[in-house]
């Protein structure tokens, strides 16, 4: 077997820990997009002005809501009453986490690689959130966070997360409003992170773990794309490798996954489906190390097999995943000849 079932404990303290979650990213969404910033009395030219300043996608800017009076007055209190009331909110939702993290811990459900889990939590709290996907080995954790099972450890070893990112429109990133690139979100992170050399795909950190940064191969090689680079000098440059057209254009599947502290990390990968139709696709590349074709067959029927057992909503679908080549869909439905499979002829072909 692939996966174990969670048991009825860990799911029931983890549907809180996810509820609380989703209130605290709620909370903070509207905190951040209706009360970020500031608003405060200024003077101009002997008078005051309540002004409205904001940073969003890593642009400023100022507003001016009128000269000081009752309206102005009130307009701010009720802004101050707002931001005061979700900052409260988000102090109890946060401590509720911290104390959930705990009873995840004690129950031994700790799963995403601490390292991995912030890499993606900071990928997901920039602007540029839609642009990114999880893929390779770590979105197992989303698949298996939606069906509520654990896959064995070997599955789900790795040492490097595996970030798709869609070049299709110019990539801005920022962070804390700033804007900055790829480099600075993995640094923001763990300031040991460094390219090899300027304008790499791998960044790698004290510790040896590896976070790449990949993008589909345009159609003619040659084109040059929208997002293929950031606006930043010197920053990673996501390698463009092909098949993986199909990984982007896939339905985005979206899971909480919990870390190996216990803390919930909101995931987004490709469509379970296709994200195994596309591992049988490279374990049969004449180019693809055999060690690791072995594995990408293994992975690819784990989940195969958890569609069918558990998932069977995400089986995959013609029309839901028309991006996906006829000849790479067979693989998922017919599956490749398995070595362990009994041959009824000699091998003379």
């Amino acid at each position: 077997m692939y996966y174990s079932a969670l048991d009825s404990r860990v799911i029931r303290d983890r549907v809180d820990l996810v509820a609380t979650f989703e209130e605290w990213q709620r909370v903070r969404k509207l905190s951040q997009n209706e009360l970020g910033g500031n608003m405060s009395y200024e003077f101009r030219a002997d008078r005051e002005y309540l002004y409205r300043r904001m940073t969003k996608g890593g642009i400023r800017s100022t507003r001016s809501l009128g000269p000081r009076s009752d309206k102005t007055d009130a307009i701010l209190g009720h802004y101050l009453r707002q931001k005061q009331e979700a900052e409260e909110r988000l102090a109890t939702l946060a401590g509720k986490i911290n104390q959930l993290a705990a009873v995840m811990r004690a129950l031994n459900h700790q799963r995403v690689p601490s390292i991995a889990a912030r890499l993606i939590r900071k990928l997901d709290e920039s602007p540029a959130a839609a642009r990114f996907r999880v893929v390779g080995t770590h979105a197992l954790y989303a698949y298996e966070a939606a069906a509520a099972v654990t896959f064995e450890g070997e599955m789900v070893a790795t040492g490097d997360l595996d970030v798709l990112i869609d070049d299709r429109a110019p990539l801005r990133i920022a962070i804390d409003g700033e804007a900055r690139g790829l480099e600075a979100i993995a640094r923001s992170v763990d300031p040991s992170f460094q390219q090899r050399q300027k304008g790499d795909f791998r960044l790698i950190n004290k510790d040896g773990f590896m976070v790449e940064f990949i993008r589909p191969e345009a159609r003619p090689a040659h084109r040059v794309m929208p997002g293929q680079v950031s606006d930043v000098d010197g920053d990673a440059v996501p390698a463009p490798i092909v098949g993986l057209e199909w990984l982007v254009s896939a339905p985005a599947f979206t899971a909480i996954a919990i870390d190996d502290r216990g803390f919930p990390v909101r995931m987004t990968a490709p469509a379970p489906a296709i994200w195994a139709a596309h591992k049988l696709w490279i374990s049969q590349r004449a180019d693809r190390d055999p060690g690791k074709a072995a594995r990408d067959r293994i992975q690819a029927e784990a989940v195969l097999s958890l569609i069918k057992d558990r998932l069977p909503q995400e089986k995959l679908d013609p029309v839901k995943h028309s991006a996906l080549p006829k000849f790479v869909a067979d693989l998922a439905t017919v599956g490749p000849a398995r070595s362990d499979q009994k041959k009824l002829a000699p091998d003379w072909e």
